[in-house]
């Protein structure tokens, strides 16, 4: 009993991997039952074909493989090119607006406020309000 999705065992080609027991077309069959006859029936280019049938790459392409290494880099520019026009869709139609603290007119608010009560949030005290001595300076007419 052999399930419906496995070969039968008398597909040899089929049960075994590539290397071990190539699998042939019709015409690479028919090419194999020619060269079971007499070899000088076959032409040089019969011959090349039957070497090509049971050994696909020779030595030369062995040592000197295909580089996949543009068509790799192609892809991923692919992909990233692919990505530019989704993430502006998701930030045009689907992402929330940027909160207000982002926009500038809240952050020189923010800041004219932070001045006027001396709560510097990183370079300390500045020569707006203070002199070089670290004194405050007295208020101007029309200042804060």
């Amino acid at each position: 009993f052999y399930p419906p999705h496995y070969p039968p065992p008398q597909d040899v080609a089929a049960t075994m991997p590539y290397w071990m027991y190539p699998h042939l077309d019709e015409t690479q069959i028919a090419l194999t039952e020619k060269a079971k006859g007499d070899w000088n029936d076959l032409t040089e280019e019969d011959r090349l074909r039957l070497y090509r049938a049971y050994f696909p790459v020779t030595f030369a392409e062995m040592k000197y493989p295909p580089s996949y290494g543009f068509m790799v880099m192609g892809k991923v520019l692919l992909m990233i090119s692919l990505g530019f026009p989704i993430l502006w869709a998701l930030k045009t139609f689907v992402m929330n607006p940027a909160p207000y603290q982002l926009h500038p007119d809240y952050m020189k608010m923010l800041e004219d406020r932070m001045d006027a009560l001396h709560n510097y949030p990183l370079g300390g005290p500045q020569g707006k309000y203070y002199d070089s001595a670290g004194n405050l300076k007295p208020r101007e007419e029309g200042g804060w």
